[in-house]
């Protein structure tokens, strides 16, 4: 700030001493006109080694320990306490403070009354020894006038510029405290996601993971029949789908919430885009005993994030699996129109109750359980919502428990 205030207040001067100078020019007083050229010699190397040179201490320095003996020359060669030099001592003062640490107030403050003192005491007590430069009357009323609306020019400059910093750094402290609290709303944010991610692997892995263990050390020392050890097969089977869905799901979830992943934007047709992820849903519903019929209204092109749809897909499918009794239906229906493309997934599970349905989507980080205990993390749906956000599009639900549920998903082609 000081610098800052030093370089306006440096310019400001030159161009008061430039004012100053052609006035005694005009009143032929000569002497003060090579005093203010030499003034204006200095300041001149104050700014530059300012600006240039970047040497705020030898600058501030050489401004103070010159501006007085200046200004007892002007006080001798322009009347004494008749003219006009105690209005520049005010100056002259103000810029010292305005460019001094608080430490420096009271030195520059004792050293600006003395010299005052002092020189007003000469001023009074050896009048005869200072030279009268004013011819008449008028032109001390000039003088001063001139010196006087110069010196006030100046302390007005001098604030303006101190309040115009003032205003600009309280300004620039309100931006930063907004995005410090920004920034700590985002952290908290983060922070919060993360221990709930924690608290899901804590408590929604580490079980199954047990329960693979234990299986496989069940199958490792005890004496089984073929019976026996296929069931163990298949529940372990069971067990290890269920853990790498609930994993892939919290890793989608923890990406998409924490990272700032590039956009990747394909164009594809959508019959082409599902077909891996449908045979690989389509064992885990026949593992059920659920059938999932694909039909396609359309095979619509899209130019759109992929993965996201997948992910949409894939969470939305594996619900309706997971809440449908064995021997039941899962319906995946694909149509489009001019603008956008509409996905439904249809089941003729156990519903959803009305009470649940309005806040389907919220994120709910609890165990869910599926008509065969499945266990899932009340991620997948609040997931969906937000990446179907994401691709521009909306996700509508609708049940009836005990008769099914259906999820709309309509997003935008691409195309637009």
């Amino acid at each position: 700030m000081e610098k800052q205030i030093f370089n306006t207040t440096v310019v400001i001067m030159l161009f008061y001493v430039l004012i100053m100078g052609f006035f005694n020019a005009l009143i032929g007083n000569y002497i003060l006109v090579g005093m203010i050229g030499f003034t204006f010699i200095c300041l001149l190397y104050v700014y530059k080694l300012l600006r240039v040179n970047n040497n705020y201490k030898l600058a501030y320095y050489l401004f103070g320990s010159l501006a007085y003996p200046i200004l007892i020359f002007n006080f001798y060669f322009n009347d004494g306490n008749a003219g006009p030099t105690f209005y520049i001592f005010f100056l002259v003062h103000m810029v010292m403070l305005s460019i001094s640490p608080i430490n420096k107030f009271i030195f520059w403050s004792v050293l600006n009354f003395i010299f005052f003192v002092l020189l007003f005491y000469a001023g009074n007590f050896f009048r005869e020894y200072i030279p009268q430069m004013y011819g008449n009357q008028e032109m001390i009323f000039l003088d001063h006038s001139i010196t006087y609306l110069g010196s006030l020019t100046g302390v007005s400059l001098l604030i303006g510029t101190i309040k115009q910093y003032y205003v600009s750094q309280k300004r620039k402290v309100s931006e930063k405290g907004r995005e410090l609290i920004k920034a700590n709303r985002d952290l908290n944010r983060v922070n919060s996601q993360k221990d709930k991610i924690i608290t899901i692997i804590s408590h929604d892995l580490k079980n199954p993971l047990q329960s693979i263990m234990q299986t496989l050390e069940l199958l490792k020392e005890s004496d089984l029949n073929q019976a026996e050890i296929e069931y163990l097969h298949d529940e372990l089977l069971k067990i290890t789908t269920r853990t790498y869905q609930m994993m892939e799901n919290i890793l989608d979830w923890s990406s998409f919430e924490l990272k700032n992943k590039q956009v990747k934007i394909q164009e594809t047709d959508l019959r082409g885009l599902f077909e891996n992820t449908l045979e690989i849903l389509k064992v885990i519903a026949k593992q059920k005993g659920i059938s999932l019929e694909i039909i396609y209204y359309q095979n619509p092109i899209v130019r759109l994030e992929t993965d996201r749809l997948l992910l949409i897909i894939r969470n939305l499918i594996q619900n309706a699996i997971k809440f449908t009794e064995n021997g039941g239906k899962v319906v995946l229906e694909v149509s489009s129109n001019e603008d956008e493309i509409i996905i439904s997934i249809t089941d003729n599970g156990i519903g959803i109750p009305e009470e649940q349905l309005k806040d389907i989507f919220q994120l709910n980080i609890k165990s869910t359980f599926g008509t065969n205990h499945e266990k899932g993390t009340g991620m997948g749906l609040h997931l969906c919502h937000q990446n179907a956000q994401k691709l521009g599009g909306r996700i509508k639900a609708s049940s009836s428990p005990g008769k099914g549920s259906n999820f709309e998903l309509r997003i935008p082609n691409g195309f637009d």
